[in-house]
């Protein structure tokens, strides 16, 4: 693996594991202020009810905020998978090379097979042009 996307994907994993870890504390504390809300609500405390629906709303607009950027995280993980298959050039040398030692070895030659296709697609052009 490039050591640039290793350390990247490091990054990002450390990234996505804080924001779990946020994610999960902001579920914990979404339902102590929920609680919160219901237990003003049942003694009549409505001013104290209204601070904490916000206490609760501002929670809620974080676990978005922090859920979009879990998503962000997941697709540039996804791109530096894809990045880090990606063939580098080394590839093609080594098709190469073979080609070349199959081309030595009698086994295959493309410029004969090339010859051999374009012989045959003419002898059938010759042959439909025979038919007519």
């Amino acid at each position: 693996m490039d050591p640039l996307i290793h350390a990247e994907m490091a990054l990002l994993v450390q990234r996505e594991k804080k924001l779990e870890q946020e994610k999960a504390a902001l579920l914990e504390e979404m339902s102590v202020w929920g609680r919160r809300v219901e237990l003003a609500k049942t003694r009549g405390m409505a001013e104290l009810a209204q601070e904490a629906s916000e206490r609760v709303k501002q929670i809620s607009e974080r676990g978005r905020a922090v859920s979009l950027e879990l998503e962000v995280i997941e697709m540039e993980k996804s791109i530096l998978r894809k990045e880090n298959r990606r063939p580098d050039g080394k590839e093609v040398a080594r098709a190469e090379a073979l080609l070349e030692s199959f081309r030595q070895s009698g086994l295959v030659d493309p410029e004969e097979a090339s010859l051999e296709r374009e012989l045959r697609e003419l002898a059938e052009v010759d042959k439909r042009s025979g038919e007519e």
